[in-house]
């Protein structure tokens, strides 16, 4: 288990996603300068700086130039203990942060409340974040932050913060202890009756296909204001915040949406619900996995949050009626947002209201033989579909690597997937097919490593009932494949994204369609439907003109969707870039500001990476993808 100081991270980790979008990515800019820090030295120095800074009320040149290291997009950094870091600047904020904040809690003889979310907000207001954003933001989380702080063992180096809170970005100093079996120190019991097996194509029956419609990501708005400043600077827009006047027309909020960082008006959420149901007229089910609430993380109410989750479920209700619809959590739809708390914790910090307001809300989507005991302890279910195979759906926002309760426990979560294993034990007795709803893609390095490492192993062990994963959370149209970790050249599974409803950020909106074998419950086809943003907000008097992307076999002219087709299309991407740019280019959902930005060889060897990536950090399957391939030189 780790114990780690929390309130350490308001300047960054509390905010998250906000950091990340204000402190550039380094391979995005257009740097002049290279300066190789050292990260212990640059950590006494940014406190010994502060301190003088909170002394005197001003900044030194010293000062002036550490925070430049951090904000100038003049200047690349690289890191000396981690010179693998992705964004060495986000990594640099967040150890330079944590280590202030730890380095004065130790030595604060008043730890009151008031005094340390002062002290937070003051070092979150040192970096390029709007005022309000850090402040709600602290006194959001400072409840929870208290909590863990009080409760800590032992103070942890802000190297050890950062590894969880970043790994994402790979702000891990020792990386081979986060890699070791040993961590963290958990493993689920998993049974070895029926060993784990590459998974051809199964018998497919002559019957005609499953319609099944997966909708994620809506990111519902109810304060959208069209015209409204779209570029405002402040991780979320188009909506009344300060700063809110357009400095021109060009950074006005779009009717149906913006490709800036704004979320979902009500009547593009509406638009795309009407969409699907007259353009399939024959739907057998929706899957549904979460985030209905907006980017505005920083004002965040049970009561608003609530409120947005009745009205998007109401509108899902009377849009299908009599269509089985099977609903997940999204992280968003907690608040604070990301935060599903572990066991036995106080009342007043605990996810139970939100367990609750599922299990009410959800209640006639679910048969009343359904288990809902699951339900209340972690948002989770089971039940065997009207069409004869068996639904997972798992709250698994628990291992996204900012919900903050992992610095205060990386186990907790085991319970779920114990749960998962035992659940897909019985199915695998009662001969059942068996399709798996997350959020979070648990193939994401920002899913937790503790997570995805016994993840993995449940998903080998019965890959050959699995018939389908269903993620969301990424926005983009992306898969992944899944393999032996003992062999990565055994293709196990696949794990499907639906991409995104709302166009944040630099998106169009999509939904899919998967057409599922009546008999063997396995993935056929797939359909990605979207419109363009930029020509829908040129014509705000009509509807958008959605179309269909593309199906997937036809495009990628692939026989099936097994594991192994897969795998060679895998291959076929490794070994040409106009095919892979091709890929990227419908990941992004040909949206155009992505496709004006393209995609370089280091943009496609990730894209590449991520498609064969299973676990944070393991890339033996993309290794051999690259061989003897001109990606490997960049």
């Amino acid at each position: 288990m780790i114990r780690l100081s929390a309130l350490s991270l308001f300047v960054c980790v509390s905010i998250g996603a906000q950091c990340t979008g204000v402190i550039e990515s380094d391979n995005t800019i257009d740097e002049s300068v290279a300066v190789e820090v050292e990260i212990a030295k640059y950590e006494v120095d940014f406190l010994q700086e502060f301190d003088r800074y909170q002394s005197t009320g001003r900044k030194t040149t010293n000062f002036d130039r550490l925070l430049d290291l951090i904000q100038s997009q003049d200047i690349k950094v690289t890191l000396d203990r981690i010179p693998h870091a992705k964004s060495p600047k986000l990594c640099l904020t967040c150890l330079a942060s944590s280590y202030t904040f730890l380095e004065i809690y130790k030595r604060t003889a008043n730890k009151e409340k008031t005094v340390l979310v002062k002290l937070a907000q003051d070092i979150c207001h040192l970096f390029n974040l709007k005022t309000y954003v850090c402040d709600g933001l602290v006194e959001l989380n400072a409840d929870m932050m208290m909590f863990i702080l009080e409760n800590l063992d032992e103070l942890p180096s802000a190297e050890r913060v950062c590894a969880v809170a970043y790994q994402g970005e790979d702000c891990v100093v020792n990386k081979s202890e986060i890699l070791s079996d040993r961590y963290p120190k958990v493993n689920i019991s998993v049974s070895n009756e029926v060993l784990g097996k590459s998974k051809g194509p199964s018998t497919t029956s002559d019957k005609e296909p499953l319609t099944i419609i997966h909708i994620t990501d809506i990111h519902y708005d109810p304060e959208y204001v069209v015209g409204i400043n779209a570029d405002c600077a402040a991780g979320a827009c188009c909506r009344n915040v300060p700063d809110l006047e357009p400095s021109d027309s060009s950074n006005a909020a779009g009717f149906w949406g913006d490709y800036r960082d704004c979320d979902s008006p009500w009547h593009a959420v509406v638009d795309v619900m009407e969409q699907i149901r007259s353009q399939h007229p024959k739907i057998d089910a929706v899957y549904f996995t979460g985030d209905i609430i907006h980017h505005f993380t920083w004002n965040t109410t049970v009561e608003s949050n609530e409120q947005a989750m009745r009205q998007i479920f109401q509108l899902l209700k009377e849009r299908f009626v009599d269509i089985p619809l099977y609903p997940i959590l999204g992280n968003h739809e907690a608040d604070p947002a990301n935060l599903y708390a572990p066991h036995h914790v106080p009342q007043n910090l605990t996810s139970a209201y939100l367990y609750d307001f599922i299990t009410e809300q959800w209640d006639e989507w679910l048969p009343k033989d359904v288990n809902r005991s699951t339900l209340a302890d972690g948002g989770y279910y089971t039940l065997l579909s009207p069409l004869g195979h068996r639904i997972i759906a798992l709250n698994n926002n628990f291992c996204y690597i900012h919900n903050w309760w992992l610095l205060y426990s990386d186990i907790y979560f085991i319970r779920q997937l114990q749960w998962l294993h035992d659940t897909l034990q019985e199915a695998e007795q009662a001969g059942e097919k068996v399709h798996i709803l997350g959020h979070v893609p648990s193939y994401d390095n920002y899913c937790y490593i503790g997570w995805t490492r016994e993840y993995r192993k449940i998903v080998e062990r019965f890959a050959h009932i699995i018939e389908g994963q269903f993620n969301g959370h990424s926005h983009v149209d992306e898969f992944n494949v899944f393999y032996r970790k003992d062999d990565p050249t055994a293709a196990v599974n696949v794990a499907w994204n639906g991409g995104s409803t709302t166009t944040f950020t630099k998106l169009n909106p999509n939904y899919k369609v998967f057409y599922v074998d009546r008999e063997s419950f396995e993935i056929l086809d797939q359909e990605t439907w979207i419109y363009n943003l930029t020509e829908a907000n040129q014509h705000p008097d009509r509807k958008p003109l959605w179309f269909k992307e593309y199906t997937f076999r036809e495009h990628y002219g692939l026989t099936d969707l097994s594991p192994k087709s897969l795998d060679s299309l895998l291959q076929r991407l490794a070994h040409s870039d106009d095919d892979l740019l091709q890929y990227w280019n419908l990941k992004q959902k040909n949206a155009d500001p992505l496709l004006a930005k393209g995609c370089d060889k280091m943009c496609l060897r990730d894209a590449l990476c991520a498609l064969a990536r299973t676990e944070y950090a393991d890339d033996s399957v993309c290794d051999r993808l690259l061989t003897h391939h001109s990606l490997l030189e960049t």
